[in-house]
This record gives structure tokens, sequence and C-alpha cells, in this order.
């Protein structure tokens, strides 16, 4: 790190520990003798809370006084559904789409994408694990395939403009996946297995402690799949390990280590007449080979809360490197940065005050290029962002919520981009790019803890990556012009918790300024392929509700989304935006007609969608419905040398009714006869599988 940064550094960390606390208040004596517990400490005792909204371990919210939507998924609710995959769980949730996009057929890596931000391959949602952004420099994809499913503690799903705290990238909003840190006995055990149809392998081994002052853990993962389609196999291997120390009272020290390593054949899409020939094949020169290797190390330290104040350091160093058998291209993506983060808090007899703020710097570098050929492009990126948002609650049922972060990146950039005329210049200069997000928002209860009405403006900023400038493909247009994309985010809603029932109904509305997205094959002008900047908007409506009453051996959901998504300006003014659906409708529906076994039942529909790369509206897409059903067992709780022993076994049946039918449905634009189409999912699937918990 050079001087620069480090008198940056400095200045920012006496911004953040001198100036920012004394604004967040301090309590008055009478309110520090009136209250001995703490908001955070009131939230824990309740259900559900939200961890997201403080990033820093240990310190929560209250979810009612949230001024969003937010979904919240707990390992619990992982298990009861059944699910073999993180876009398993993450479907359900009103406002996601999940699109196959690798072709595998089996949903092993598809795209996740909220909102009706769908974009192809690419998540414009932020995506973090334990903290550490997974979206990647180069393409924005995330590879949820690194993220072991059995190892999750928590998911939650923060919609809309959620980038005054998380960050550039968070045009539809967040998905904080945490993974599991502690546990109460000093060794415990979780191994399973699942087989299935088209090769599907899974295995896990899973070992943590905690004996004071240490937490430990390690897990093994390893995920086989044969492929519906031919060449669509696929081999992956992670393994996570934690630590934790309790340097002194109140002051933790915890790491994290992943490494992850993949090898995965795509099949590619197949035009419409192919499917009819045959929905398996693969076709030569649409199908590619990537091997992908990922390590990520994450440390932090979080001391407090002392006096209601609470600061945490975390920094972390992340690479991937992606290799293609058939073509040779590669990309390196190292990355490293550093946080500051804190939380001052305090709490009176009718008010409370709660300060976030932080300051954020991170240095990130992409290479990407072709085996043999000594042209690398480059992408050197360098940054910071610094956030402040507090939150005042009045009366314990009003809270209100306001926040700004400014973020600034300059991009040093030696790339092969294309001028005006599509000729292909070698591009070496410096962008920068700035974004400002404020964020003001309100939730009110009006019903203590029960219904809650809310809303929240803010104004979320993403800006370009290499793959939005530059190209190695001859038939690929970088754009070294482009400009960064802007919003505005508006969300108003209402929740309940009713005895079993947890309803939500949420509108919103986003309009984004530049937004970048891939045109192909324009009417009038077939031959380009290029990231373009376009101005946007989504109306929508999200509307959940879902009851448990385990006693009586029922449980159920019910999830519907609307989402209208038009070009607001430009040459496609009033057009819909492709690969967008209207409609997704979410249902399913559990009984338990045995102690401890459990039969579900859960359709989603998809519909009202045109194929990717159509922005004329000439090609609308096929709608689709799944059913899949599920049984479930826990074996009785045994004890073995004093310890419990748990045990659950499953079997579930997918596409129940054999549909035919593809999540990834693309075009050339303008006809359906020639490009590579669709990506077709598999007929009736079985999976099964164990879990033993000692």
């Amino acid at each position: 790190m050079d001087r620069r940064w480090l008198r940056w550094l400095a200045c920012l960390f006496v911004w953040w520990w001198f100036v920012l606390p004394p604004f967040a208040g301090a309590p008055p004596s009478a309110a520090q003798e009136t209250s001995q517990n703490s908001s955070s400490e009131r939230a824990a005792a309740l259900s559900p809370i939200l961890v997201s909204p403080r990033r820093i371990p240990g310190l929560s919210i209250d979810a009612s006084t949230f001024p969003g939507n937010a979904t919240i998924i707990t390992a619990e609710e992982i298990r009861a559904s059944g699910a073999s995959t993180i876009q398993d769980v993450l479907r359900r949730a009103e406002g996601v789409t999940v699109m196959d996009t690798g072709g595998f057929g089996l949903g092993s890596d598809a795209s996740v994408n909220l909102r009706g931000f769908s974009n192809g391959s690419r998540t414009n949602a932020l995506v973090l694990v334990n903290g550490v952004r997974q979206n990647r420099m180069t393409g924005d994809e995330v590879h949820w395939q690194t993220i072991p499913l059995e190892q999750i503690d928590r998911i939650e799903i923060i919609r809309g403009g959620s980038g005054t705290i998380y960050g550039e990238g968070a045009l539809a909003g967040v998905i904080n996946i945490f993974t599991r840190q502690d546990s109460d006995q000093p060794l415990e055990t979780q191994e399973s297995f699942e087989l299935g149809s088209y090769g599907w392998q899974k295995y896990s081994v899973d070992v943590r402690g905690h004996t004071v002052p240490l937490r430990y853990g390690v897990s093994y993962d390893r995920h086989l799949l044969g492929g519906y389609r031919d060449f669509s196999q696929s081999r992956n291997t992670t393994i996570t390990s934690h630590g934790g120390l309790e340097i002194m009272p109140g002051t933790q020290l915890s790491v994290n280590v992943l490494h992850s390593v993949d090898t995965t054949e795509y099949p590619g899409g197949l035009k419409l007449s192919e499917i009819q020939q045959r929905r398996t094949q693969s076709v030569p020169g649409r199908s590619s080979l990537f091997d992908d290797e990922t390590n990520q190390v994450s440390l932090d330290l979080v001391s407090g809360p002392h006096d209601g104040l609470t600061w945490m350091v975390n920094t972390f160093w992340r690479d991937q490197v992606v290799d293609s058998r058939l073509s040779n291209l590669f990309t390196n993506t190292p990355s490293r940065g550093m946080s500051l983060r804190s939380s001052h808090e305090w709490v009176g007899q009718d008010l409370g005050n709660i300060m976030i703020s932080g300051v954020e710097l991170n240095d990130d570098k992409a290479s990407t290029g072709t085996r043999g050929d000594p042209r690398t492009d480059e992408s050197n990126r360098r940054g910071y962002g610094l956030y402040f948002e507090d939150t005042v609650t009045l009366w314990d049922r009003v809270s209100l919520v306001a926040g700004f972060r400014y973020d600034r990146s300059r991009f040093e950039e030696d790339i092969i981009a294309f001028d005006s005329l599509g000729n292909p210049v070698n591009f070496v200069g410096t962008l920068i790019f700035e974004g400002k997000t404020p964020k003001i928002g309100a939730a009110y209860e009006l019903i203590p803890k029960r219904v809650t009405l809310f809303t929240n403006y803010s104004r979320p900023f993403k800006a370009p990556n290499i793959d939005d400038f530059a190209s190695r493909s001859p038939e690929f247009k970088g754009n070294v012009s482009l400009k960064p994309q802007q919003g505005d985010a508006y969300e108003a809603g209402a929740r309940a918790q009713l005895g079993p029932w947890n309803l939500n109904a949420t509108t919103f509305y986003t309009r984004i300024d530049n937004e970048i997205l891939f045109v192909q094959g324009i009417p009038g002008n077939p031959f380009v392929f290029q990231n373009q900047n376009h101005d946007t908007q989504r109306f929508g409506v999200e509307t959940a509700a879902r009851f448990s009453v385990p006693e009586r051996g029922l449980r159920g959901y019910v999830t519907y989304t609307f989402v209208d998504a038009l070009f607001r300006k430009g040459d496609f003014e009033g057009q819909r935006l492709p690969a967008t659906p209207a409609h997704t409708f979410n249902a399913g529906f559990g009984v338990s007609p045995l102690r401890d076994f459990w039969v579900d039942l859960d359709w989603e529909f998809v519909g009202g969608f045109f194929r990717i790369n159509d922005v004329a509206n000439i090609l609308p897409g096929r709608n689709y419905g799944t059913l899949n059903l599920l049984f479930q067992y826990a074996l009785p709780h045994a004890h073995v040398h004093g310890r419990g022993l748990e045990t659950r076994a499953f079997v579930k049946i997918l596409n129940v009714t054999n549909e035919r039918y593809s999540e990834f449905q693309a075009s050339n634009g303008s006809v359906l006869a020639t490009g590579a189409g669709e990506n077709p999912m598999p007929p009736i699937r079985m999976i099964g599988g164990v879990t033993v918990k000692f």
C-alpha cells in the first residue's frame, strides 16, 4: 500500500473514530439508569431479528423496526425446505428470479436476481458471505457452488436500494449469507450425503466446537453432477475453516478461510429446431469447459459494546482464477480490502438512537487473456467508501432512518476496446467513477410487534467493470464510454405477524439512469453486439404469506411477484426489458400425518417475459410451471455416550408433472431460427439424502 493510501487511511480512521461517535449522541444519565438493556439485546429476545443492517457480528435489530422488505431464512427453514442448492432456497422468496444460464438443467450454478434485474449470468444484487463480497469484478457473476448450503446458518435478503452501508453494486438489494460459526459443545459433527438422478452426488462433513475462549470448525463438501444434457458434468470440492478467540472480555478475533475448486462442462444453448430434435444434445462450438479455483481469507476484530459503542476491523484477501480449456481464455481476479465499522447506541425512556458508520478500502485487479498470447487485458481498481446511517426510535413504535454514502473508484485500464466504427483499439487510460447514495426511511408499528407500516427511498450506485468495457471476442464490441449506473428506489409496504401467520405486501418503483445492458441483434442493425447504457424503470408488487403450526402438523407459504420493467428513454422507449418475468408465483403446503414425518408439495410458475436480447419485444418466452414433492423423516433423538444423536432422511421428486421447459430462453433479438436460444431443463427426477448430527 503506497503513501497516498496510508494518508487516506489515517484521515479516514480519525474521522471514523473521533468525529462520528459524538454526533451519534450520548445517553443521558437518567436514561442509563432507566434502561439496562440495549435495543440489540431486546431484539435478540424477539423473533425475528435482522443482523444485516448493522454489519457487525453480534449486533442485531428487531425486524419490525426495519423500514423495508426483508426476508430472513434460517437454517431450520433451509432444512425444512429440502433444498439441495442455495438457488432452491432463494427462489421461494418474493422478488427473486432464478435462471439456469449454464445449461446444467439442475440449477447447480444458476444465476439469481432481485426485483426484475435479470441480465443473463450477472447478479445485480450484492452478495456477501460472512461480510465478504462474492460478486466477481470481471462480470459481476456469483459462483454459487463455492458456498456450501450445508454450512449456512442464516440468509437475509434486503431488497431495494441497500447500498448506503454495503457499497456500490446493490442496485436491486443485498443477499447476506452467514455460515455456522459456533457450537454449544466442545465437539459437534454433522455428516450428510445426497444421491439423485443424472449423477447427482453431494457429500458433506462438518466438525466444530466451542471451548472458552476458543471457537473452531472445519468443513468438507464434495458435489458431483453427471448432468441432464451431453457435456454437462461438474465436480466441486470446497473446504472451509473458521476460528475464534476471545482476546479479552468484550473483544473477539475471528478468521474464516475458504478453498474451492471445480471443473464444469457447459453444454451451451440450443436452437428451437435442435430442442425438437433432441433436448439433451450439446452442439460443438457453443459448449465450454472451465476450471475454477477460489481462495479467500477474512479476519474480523470486534470490540464492544463499551458504553454503547462497538467497533470492528475487517480485512480480507480473495483470489479467483478461471480457465477455459476449450478456448484457452483465462481470468485472474485477486482482491483485497479493509473496512472499519462502528455502531454507537443509546436508549432512553421514549427515545433510542443507533448511529452506524464506516470506512471501506478496496484494491482489485483483473487480468484476462488467452494462454500463449502475450497480450493480456488489465484492469486495476482502487476505491474507497464512506458511510453513516442513523436510526432514531420514538416510543418503541416509530423508527426514522437517514443515511449517506460516498464511493469513489479509480480504474487504470489497459484493454482492447473499439472505436465508433467498430475497429479494435488498445485503450490505455484512467477512468474515475463517483457515487453519492442517500437514504431515508420510516417504520411505524401500527400494532406493536404485530403490524408494521414502512417506506423508504435511496439512490443506489454501480460502476462498470472490465467485462462491460473490454472484449476478447471479435463479434462483441467493447465500450469504454459506458457511464456508471445510478437510480432512484422507492418502496412502501406493510408486514404483519398474526399468530402463526407471517404476512407481507410491498410495492416498489425503481428508475435507473444509464443501466448497462447487453444489446444483441437490434432490428435494422443486427451486427451490433455491445454493452450500452439505457434508462429503465421497474414498478412491482411483492406479496408473501407464510404459516407454521407444527403442533398440528401444518405449514405452508404463498409468494407472488409482479414486475413491469420498461425502457424509459431512448430507441426502445416503452418496450419491455427482456428476461424479466411479469409474474412469478410460488406456493407450498406441508402436512405431518405422523410425528416427525412431513410431506410437502410446492409449485412455481413463471410467466409474461420476452427472451433475452429481444429488446424489440417480438419473441415472447414460453411460460412454465413446475411441481415438486418432498418426503422427510426425522428419526427420534437418541443418546450415545451422553451426547445427542439427530438423524434426518428425505426423498424429493422434482418436476412431478414432467413439464418440458427452459428457465434460460435467449434469442438473437429478431428470430428463433438462428442463434443459441435455450437451455432445456430435465424431466421428472429424484434426489434422496441423509443427515446425521452428533
